[in-house]
C-alpha cells in the first residue's frame, strides 16, 4: 500500500471544504418580503422602478462604475442582448479569446456572426491584444475580451485597437463581479459588460445575468430586447423588435441584494487568501501561476485560484492524474475549459469558427488546475490542508507512475 490516497494510502483531509452558495438571513428575508408582498413579477418591460429587480441593477451599476445595468435571465442571455443591441448580425465577425466558456462563441453564433478565435495571453490567460490586431477583417463588427478567473483583460490596449478599428467592445465578465484594474472595474471599460449568476459565480441567484453600458441607446436597446422586442412608451402587447423573454424575477433579484451586500468583502478575503496560498505554494517544483498583476489589480475576483501544473518537472504525470491524486487526498482539485477549436461542435466543423492559431492555449490549457472561489473564503487551516495534499502528491508521485 502506498502512501498516496489514490493507491490505497490515508488521504490529508476528509472533512468537506467551504460550501457554495452562501446565504444568510438577509436572502431569507429578502425572499419573504417579495413573497408576501403579492408581486412576484418585475413589469413587462422588466424592471419597472421600485421593484427589486430596478433596484438591484441600480446598486450594480454603481458598484461598477457605470450608469446603467440590464438584468438578464443568464450570463449568456447578456452575450446574446449586448451583440444584438450593438448591431452584430449576418457576415459580422466577432474576435473571442480561444480559452473560454462556449457561450462566448455560441452566443455570436445565436445572432447569426462568425466567431473569430485568437490565442491567449500566457501572464493572463485572457485575449492577447496582438492577436486581436492581427484578426481584423473588413468584416470585424465586435471583440469579445473574457476576464478569465477574475483577471480583467489588458483593456486600455484592447480600447485602443477598438477605437482605431471601429470595433465593438463587449466585456464577458463572468468571472470578474466587483473586479477592478487600470482604475476601473469589470464592465465600465467597453460598450457593454456581461456578469453571470449562474450557481457557481462569486455572486449568484442559481441562474441570472447583467449588462452594464454608459451608454442611454444601448441600455434601452437591451431593455427593449430582453422583453420581446417592447418599446417603453407604447402598450404591452406591441413588439417592434424580434426580442424575447429573457427577464430576471423578483425572487432572483431578492437573493442577488444580498449577495451584493457581501461581495466586496468576499473579494477582499479571497485576495487575502489567494497571497498565502500563492506565498505557501511558491517553492513547490513543477507548480507555478499566472503572472501576479497586483500592481495595477485592485480586485481580483478570484473566481478561480489558478496553477500551471508543468509535467515535465514532476516525472511527466500528466495534469489529469495529478488532480485525481489531489482529489483523492480530499481536496477538490478540478480542470476547466477545453480551447474552443476542441470543442466538439467546432471540432466536427457542425457550426462556423475561424481559428486564427491558438497555440499558448492549446499549451496552457493542459496545464491548468483550478479552485474554486469559495475554498478561498475558507480558513488558512483549508488552505494549508491544500498545500500538503499538493505537496504530498508532489513528494511521492513515483507511486503514480503504474497508473499513467
Amino acid at each position: 500500500m502506498g502512501k498516496l490516497a489514490l493507491v490505497g494510502g490515508e488521504p490529508v483531509r476528509k472533512r468537506p471544504f467551504t460550501s457554495w452558495p452562501h446565504f444568510d438571513k438577509m436572502e431569507v428575508d429578502n425572499l419573504r418580503k417579495v413573497l408576501e408582498s403579492g408581486r412576484w413579477f418585475s413589469g413587462m418591460m422588466g424592471s419597472e422602478p421600485g421593484t427589486r429587480v430596478w433596484e438591484f441593477e441600480q446598486k450594480f451599476a454603481s458598484l461598477h462604475g457605470v450608469r446603467y445595468a440590464s438584468a438578464v435571465a443568464n450570463g449568456s442571455a447578456a452575450l446574446e442582448v449586448s451583440l444584438r443591441s450593438l448591431g452584430v448580425g449576418e457576415k459580422d465577425e466577432v474576435i473571442i479569446p480561444a480559452y473560454t466558456f462556449v457561450a462566448t462563441a455560441t452566443a455570436v453564433l445565436q445572432v447569426g456572426a462568425t466567431p473569430v478565435v485568437v490565442d491567449i495571453e500566457a501572464e493572463t490567460l485572457c485575449i492577447d491584444p496582438v492577436k486581436i490586431k492581427e484578426a481584423i477583417t473588413k468584416r470585424t463588427k465586435a471583440v469579445i475580451p473574457v476576464h478569465f478567473a477574475g483577471q480583467i483583460a489588458s483593456m486600455p490596449e484592447i480600447m485602443q485597437i477598438a477605437k482605431e478599428h471601429n470595433l465593438k467592445v463587449i466585456e464577458d465578465a463572468a468571472h470578474a463581479a466587483g473586479a477592478m484594474r487600470f482604475g476601473q472595474k469589470a464592465g465600465s471599460f467597453g460598450n457593454v459588460g456581461c456578469f453571470s449568476f449562474q450557481e457557481s459565480k462569486v455572486m449568484t441567484s442559481g441562474e441570472g445575468g447583467v449588462i452594464t453600458t454608459n451608454d442611454k441607446k444601448i441600455w434601452a436597446e437591451t431593455r427593449s430586447l430582453r422583453s420581446c422586442g417592447r418599446d417603453e412608451k407604447r402598450p404591452w402587447y406591441e413588439h417592434f423588435k424580434l426580442g424575447w423573454n429573457y427577464r430576471l424575477s423578483e425572487f432572483q433579484a431578492a437573493v442577488l441584494l444580498a449577495q451584493l451586500e457581501r461581495l466586496q468583502d468576499q473579494i477582499e478575503k479571497r485576495e487575502e487568501n489567494a497571497r498565502y496560498l500563492t506565498e505557501k505554494l511558491s517553492e513547490i517544483p513543477g507548480i507555478s501561476h499566472p503572472r501576479d498583476f497586483s500592481s495595477q489589480t485592485k480586485y481580483h475576483s478570484y473566481y478561480y485560484y489558478v496553477l500551471i501544473y508543468q509535467s515535465e518537472k514532476i516525472n511527466g504525470i500528466s495534469r489529469d492524474l495529478f488532480v485525481k491524486a489531489l482529489r483523492a487526498e480530499g481536496t477538490p482539485a478540478e480542470v476547466t475549459y477545453i480551447p474552443i477549436p476542441d470543442v466538439p461542435m467546432f471540432k466536427q466543423r457542425t457550426y462556423p469558427l475561424k481559428d486564427m492559431g491558438c497555440r499558448n492555449t492549446k499549451k496552457i490549457a493542459s496545464k491548468i488546475v483550478v479552485f474554486m472561489h469559495q475554498i478561498l473564503l475558507g480558513t488558512r487551516e483549508d488552505l494549508d490542508d491544500i498545500v500538503e495534499a499538493i505537496i504530498k502528491v508532489r513528494e511521492n508521485i513515483d507511486e503514480l507512475e503504474s497508473l499513467y
